[in-house]
């Protein structure tokens, strides 16, 4: 048994909702989840169903034949134009009449007087085709003045027939995503709209939020990735690096003695571009030994793990990474406010969960207070002790401290917002709207951050976004 949401394409009348439920139950399939909202989307419902596998496989079949599954292509299109209408009685009917002479749709009208002898009229259209919007166009242009056709309207909300499949679209193009990706993007943005829509969210705002999410990922990618990058010498043989990307967690990397050891490893998007630094900085990098610490496991911490040979974690943070490997929900994912925005973040950032042939895992929490150590990691003149938190930001996340240098690197517990570069600070609003929050459990993230604020004064703190800071 398993679960399987399909998004359809209905009819505008009565009892072809019903049709569906029909053909859904005679294949032996229970509705677990339902959306449809007019407002967004006047024919595109999401349906979840729980069934036997190959129940499901039958009813993809009788959706398909049916031609209602949501199409992969569509030739339907929607425009806005704006005409120049002389101000005399009978030119508007003239318009209408060649709309309704070719079966075209107005979505949008906005006109008003200007005191001159013409008005200007913007007229959103749909039609099942480019082809006959440009039947429509050029007999109209023969009476009336065009001055702007724009086939863009993904700004405009002007059309709610087709919002959907063109978001759909657009996401596809923007992130290269393949037709199940896409489809998945769509019935994890539907899911975010629903919890939104409880708390009487916008719904396009929803969406937009959406849009500059997979925008930012992707804007800052080749030329445009110019992550701030800061080093420091750390003991007498040894040499600390910070990677702050514009999206994403940070990357610090110590340099000992011709071996690496990297502290998280950002987002798995950026990996060309990340690896570039990496050898820009360490010329033999290919060649160097490096291992990695995972301080927990959102994706935005654990993107390149696939360049290590050693990936060492809490027993937690294991358990999470094999969740994802039998296709069960992460420890985020348990969360149904964090669930549809986490599968969103795998899809854009191409996140992949680590081989968990490669994890070594550090020790396991036995007790239910804000920090216990589980174990040591030695690096070179470097003596860390690892300590596992309450799991107020995610459960699994460790904090790595060196009393001698006074250094701790934190992870998500502490975040250094006042040291924000303009980008990280418009990505970094975007997770709280979609996900209510970023922590597991808010108080106790808190709790933590002030242990570590109170326990680590004159260290050196090296938070999991913003830039290092002492705690003085």
């Amino acid at each position: 048994m398993k679960y399987k949401t399909f998004i359809l394409r209905l009819e505008d009348r009565s009892g072809h909702l019903l049709e569906v439920s029909r053909i859904i139950s005679s294949h032996n399939a229970n509705i677990t989840r339902l959306s449809y909202n007019k407002v967004v989307d006047q024919h595109t419902v999401f349906i979840e169903v729980y069934a036997d596998e190959n129940d499901l496989k039958e009813l993809s079949k009788k959706l398909e034949e049916n031609n209602i599954l949501l199409k992969e292509e569509s030739e339907e299109v929607d425009v806005l134009i704006t005409l120049q209408i002389i101000d005399i009685p009978g030119t508007v009917t003239n318009i209408l009449q060649v709309f309704e002479k070719y079966d075209v749709n107005i979505s949008y009208v906005n006109t008003q007087e200007n005191n001159t002898s013409y008005q200007y009229c913007k007229i959103g259209l749909y039609a099942a085709n480019s082809e006959l919007i440009q039947t429509v166009l050029d007999e109209i242009s023969t009476f009336c003045e065009i001055t702007s056709i724009n086939y863009d309207t993904q700004d405009k909300i002007i059309d709610n027939t087709v919002f959907y499949h063109n978001f759909a679209e657009e996401m596809k193009k923007t992130l290269s995503l393949n037709r199940k990706q896409t489809n998945a993007f769509l019935n994890y943005s539907n899911k975010i709209l629903q919890i939104l829509e409880d708390k009487n969210e916008n719904y396009f705002k929803t969406f937009n939020y959406i849009r500059k999410f997979a925008n930012y990922t992707v804007d800052y990618k080749d030329k445009n990735f110019n992550p701030r990058i800061s080093h420091k010498n750390i003991g007498t043989k040894t040499m600390l690096y910070m990677i702050e990307p514009p999206c994403g967690g940070n990357t610090y990397i110590l340099e000992s003695e011709g071996e690496l050891l990297f502290v998280d490893s950002g987002f798995a998007c950026y990996r060309e571009e990340m690896k570039k630094i990496f050898h820009e900085l360490f010329p033999d990098f290919d060649d160097m030994k490096k291992e990695i610490i995972l301080t927990h496991a959102d994706m935005d911490h654990a993107g390149l793990c696939d360049i290590f040979e050693e990936i060492h974690v809490s027993e937690n943070t294991f358990i999470n990474f094999k969740r994802e490997h039998e296709g069960k929900k992460n420890f985020r994912e348990e969360n149904p406010l964090h669930e549809p925005y986490i599968k969103l973040d795998e899809i854009i950032s191409q996140y992949e969960p680590p081989e968990l042939t490669k994890l070594r895992i550090i020790g396991n929490k036995t007790n239910e207070k804000e920090f216990e150590k589980i174990g040591t990691y030695d690096f070179k003149e470097l003596s860390f002790e690892v300590y596992e938190s309450n799991g107020g930001h995610l459960k699994g996340e460790i904090i790595l401290v060196e009393k001698e240098k006074k250094i701790v690197f934190t992870g998500d517990i502490f975040v250094n917002v006042k040291e924000f570069t303009p980008e990280q600070y418009d990505f970094n609003l975007l997770a709280p709207y979609l996900m209510g929050s970023v922590n597991t459990d808010s108080a106790k993230a808190s709790a933590c951050r002030k242990i570590i604020m109170n326990k680590s004064r004159d260290y050196l703190l090296c938070p999991g976004h913003g830039g290092w800071i002492e705690n003085t």
